[in-house]
């Protein structure tokens, strides 16, 4: 059934309408605004991949979501899961339009399938379909509970769907998981963020959960090193070491060596609209004494400056040094051809030079 046109005048007063008719618009609008959910998610998920919301001056698709398109921070943290494992498993478009697959449940096998794969248990397409066919129709705590329950990681899920009261039954043993709750001031809260800027690409994710047991491992580990108890200690990562003030002396020879200095300015996006579909080659680690004076010289900033505003970034959310003129197209590992950016910008500047790489 089409909606009737006076229901989509603004001016109509639904009081008026016969039961019938309220009914039957009532499922029309709701038919249609499933339809209008699937349009909606898969032009988010366009958007992420062409990283569209750096050019905008967004740092991540959720302030994309949250500033510009003014969606809730629920609505967008349900419908950027959704989009992703749509797109996926088209298949699920269907489900979603007939309503027996909510966008809310959805997100939530979006964070169980990413909680797996990143302990080295991906699930396979087809495991993806039948974990979603379970979840039709479904009550959302249901979901939750049926998701926690399977995971590798019930903790971190947990938190996630916000269960303060699971049992899990691992065979013969009932585990039982709860909330973990620490009221933090703001000079911790800063130190928490800057601790999940630097250690970005060591952590499986932001979880406060996975930061907890990142730090009580590493502290743990170190201990019983220390006093023998364990040999040799496990390894949970390499951690990058910490940026050691670099004296005048240094930097001017740094600069000297390497061709640049310290007040030397960094352009943005040089290869803008470039699409190179050559390969880049395989290159060896930068020095330590590079890697130091480039983050040193940006300040652990991200150098990225907007060719509009001419503002700079300053994110220092998982930084990396960046050649600006890659490597792929004659570029060098001279310090003047590094510069400093967060991910977000480091990844559209390889989209902008290199095209989309869809698999």
């Amino acid at each position: 059934m089409k909606l009737d046109a006076r229901i989509l005048n603004l001016q109509e007063n639904v009081k008026l309408l016969s039961d019938k008719v309220l009914l039957s618009q009532t499922d029309c609008i709701a038919q249609h605004e499933r339809g209008v959910t699937i349009l909606a998610l898969r032009h988010l998920r366009e958007v992420e991949v062409r990283k569209l919301y750096v050019d905008l001056g967004y740092s991540s698709m959720y302030a994309f979501c949250i500033k510009h398109l003014k969606y809730s921070e629920s609505k967008t943290l349900s419908r950027l899961a959704s989009a992703r494992l749509m797109t996926e498993l088209p298949e699920i478009e269907k489900q979603i339009e007939a309503g027996s697959l909510n966008i809310t449940n959805l997100s939530k096998v979006q964070s169980f399938v990413r909680a797996e794969k990143a302990v080295q248990h991906e699930l396979t397409k087809d495991e993806k379909l039948a974990l979603i066919e379970k979840c039709e129709d479904q009550p959302t705590r249901a979901v939750a509970k049926e998701l926690i329950q399977k995971s590798h990681q019930p903790a971190l899920l947990a938190e996630k769907f916000q269960m303060t009261s699971v049992v899990l039954n691992d065979g013969c043993l009932d585990l039982e998981y709860s909330k973990f709750e620490a009221l933090l001031d703001p000079e911790i809260q800063e130190l928490l963020k800057e601790f999940k800027n630097l250690y970005a690409h060591d952590l499986q994710d932001g979880a406060n959960i996975t930061v907890l047991k990142f730090l009580l491992n590493k502290a743990v580990q170190d201990k019983k090193k220390k006093l023998g108890l364990n040999g040799e200690a496990k390894k949970s990562g390499r951690s990058p070491k910490a940026v050691l003030p670099m004296s005048s002396k240094v930097s001017h020879g740094l600069s000297r060596k390497f061709g640049t200095s310290q007040e030397s300015k960094i352009t943005a996006d040089p290869t803008d609209g470039e699409k190179v579909k050559k390969p880049a080659p395989q290159r060896k680690p930068l020095p330590m004494a590079v890697k130091k004076f480039v983050w040193q010289r940006a300040n652990a900033c991200c150098e990225y400056h907007d060719p509009k505003t001419k503002t700079r970034c300053r994110s220092k959310f998982a930084l990396e040094p960046d050649h600006i003129v890659s490597l792929a197209l004659g570029g060098t590992d001279e310090v003047s051809n590094l510069q400093l950016l967060c991910r977000v910008h480091n990844s559209r500047r390889a989209i902008k030079t290199f095209g989309i790489r869809r698999g």
